[in-house]
Order: structure tokens, then C-alpha cells, then sequence
């Protein structure tokens, strides 16, 4: 079977892609770990309700990091997936 150069960048970029998931997916675990550490009663303290408001814009913070995180690396795989695609 033999590609163009449009079916051959769009295998690769499927490539990418596909790597870019499974990496993320390998980083997720010790990230989640990472930022229970960091909510901590040791660390932010994040479940206390006396603490200042920028501890809490803090945990806010760090709270909305895996989210996106997920978020980046889902976008950045189907962007270039589709850049590509494109040229």
C-alpha cells in the first residue's frame, strides 16, 4: 500500500498523537499524587476554613490542574493531528 504525502502525515500524526495520549495517561498517576501532597494538612492545608484567601486561590489553583492538564494534552493531540491534516 503505497501513501501519498497527506496519507503519510496523517499516519504519523496518528503516531504522535497516539504516544502523546499514552504519555499522559503514564503522567497522570504520580500527578494526582502530587497534588494530594500538595492539598494536604502538612502542605496548603486546603480543608482548613481559616486559611487566607490566597492559600485558598492556591488550592483553587492546584485543584484545577489535572483538569487542565487533560485538557492540553487532548487539544494538543487532535491539533496536530488536524495541522496535519491542513497543509
Amino acid at each position: 500500500m503505497v501513501l501519498n504525502n497527506k496519507g503519510q502525515a496523517m499516519v504519523f500524526g496518528l503516531m504522535i498523537a497516539v504516544f502523546v495520549f499514552l504519555a499522559a495517561v503514564a503522567i497522570i498517576a504520580p500527578l494526582k499524587d502530587n497534588i494530594a501532597i500538595a492539598r494536604n494538612a502538612d502542605n496548603l492545608d486546603c480543608d482548613n476554613s481559616t486559611i487566607t484567601t490566597e492559600t485558598r486561590a492556591t488550592c483553587l489553583i492546584v485543584g484545577l490542574y489535572m483538569p487542565y492538564f487533560i485538557a492540553a494534552v487532548l487539544a494538543g493531540g487532535v491539533g496536530f493531528v488536524f495541522a496535519r491534516r491542513v497543509t
